[in-house]
């Protein structure tokens, strides 16, 4: 049986980008103060994204990714957001028939909120 474990990106600012992703609520795992390498969404038995230090290992190949996230509630991810000073679009009717809130992390990166 095979298992996705993670999704590797890499940041010129890993530990800007953790901060970041802490500060929009995504929960972030570092081990040991080391920001080469740490995983941040679900638990560390889930599915995560792994940042790499780019200025260590150099720049992945392929640009930006889109990183979705279940939320309960739009409305107030977005109001949440807007109060912690995160620069978000408003939330938008999709082409099928849903909503999305959309924001960029500090490398680029679109994170789209979906309920």
């Amino acid at each position: 049986m095979m298992k996705i474990m993670c999704i590797n990106i890499s940041s010129k600012q890993p530990k800007k980008l953790a901060e970041f992703y802490e500060l929009i609520g995504i929960s972030v795992f570092v081990d040991n103060g080391c920001f080469d390498g740490y995983n941040f969404g679900n638990t560390k038995n889930e599915m995560t994204i792994c940042v790499w230090d780019e200025n260590k290992w150099g720049k992945q190949k392929g640009e930006y990714i889109t990183i979705v996230v279940h939320v309960d509630s739009l409305r107030l991810t977005y109001q949440d957001l807007i109060r912690k000073g995160i620069n978000v679009e408003p939330i938008k009717k999709t082409d099928w028939g849903g909503e999305q809130l959309i924001l960029e992390d500090p490398d680029g990166n679109i994170i789209m909120f979906l309920e």
